[in-house]
């Protein structure tokens, strides 16, 4: 079991650049003609990097909510511009923009669900892969072929065996296994920031994070491979972190963990393996 770093790249770019990006994401929205609806819930998240960029500007203290959702906006344009011209996303920009999208709401929500899937997909495709979106969710190429990955949300530690029997399903119709990648953003408590001195301590703590949730889910994770299921999981956390002794305190962290059975199937091994790489394990 390894973790690697994912998408952590929120304030690597200015917040002018970020409120350029919240304006790409109505740009991508109205070229693939879905409608971004004045006062709905996406629409309020993106005009929060539009506050940020003006209170930098006027030298003026943002509101910290302004902040933390306007690191989440980043993370939501950078997935979104990074696919323009992807075919298969048009479900899910419809689904983002007419669901609650924001960070700290922890009703369910097919558009967080969707952005995991469009978030997963930007990433494979930054790192050179052949990835796009189909069913079960993610098809990608790292010389093996079309590999099935199914994503999922995680909602609630009660709802854990349920939202990994739905991937399950997602994954019976491929015969080459697959990975289960389950994203735990709305397991952080409501309003906590990750309060350390680096970044390196903020991932971290998100990769005790991880690997605390695979301990207390171990039987269901382990069920689902011994089982033929997936080949694996790939678990992610991302969360807002102020770190004390960087330049930037704001900061924006995730990080990611990859878990198999050494002892399933040689073949479940060598894909799972193989997919790992792929990841930096």
């Amino acid at each position: 079991m390894k973790s690697v770093d994912v998408v952590s790249k929120a304030w690597t770019d200015t917040y002018e650049e970020i409120a350029a990006k919240a304006q790409l994401v109505r740009d991508v929205l109205e070229q693939r003609n879905v409608r971004l609806r004045s006062g709905s819930a996406l629409s309020q998240l993106l005009s929060q990097a539009d506050k940020l960029s003006l209170a930098w500007a006027e030298q003026v203290k943002p509101d910290d909510r302004v902040v933390w959702e306007a690191a989440f906006v980043n993370r939501l344009a950078d997935a979104v511009t990074n696919l323009p011209d992807e075919p298969g996303i048009q479900e899910a920009l419809k689904r983002m923009a007419g669901s609650v999208m924001q960070p700290d709401d922890r009703n369910t929500s097919q558009g967080k669900d969707a952005l995991w899937e469009l978030v997963l997909l930007s990433d494979l495709k930054s790192r050179g892969l052949a990835a796009k979106a189909a069913e079960p969710d993610i098809l990608v190429d790292f010389g093996m072929g079309d590999y099935p990955i199914a994503c999922k949300k995680i909602w609630s530690e009660s709802g854990v065996e349920k939202r990994v029997s739905h991937a399950a399903k997602q994954l019976a119709p491929f015969n080459n296994g697959g990975v289960i990648a389950l994203n735990l953003d709305d397991l952080v408590p409501v309003g906590k920031a990750v309060s350390v001195p680096t970044k390196e301590l903020a991932k971290a703590v998100l990769t005790k994070f991880n690997l605390d949730f695979i301990e207390r889910h171990r039987d269901v994770l382990q069920d689902a491979v011994m089982s033929g299921k997936c080949d694996g999981f790939f678990i992610s956390t991302t969360a807002f972190a102020v770190l004390a002794e960087e330049e930037t305190s704001a900061y924006l962290a995730t990080q990611g963990s990859l878990w198999h059975l050494g002892d399933s199937s040689p073949e479940s091994c060598e894909r799972f393996l193989a997919f790992g790489h792929t990841q930096g394990m």
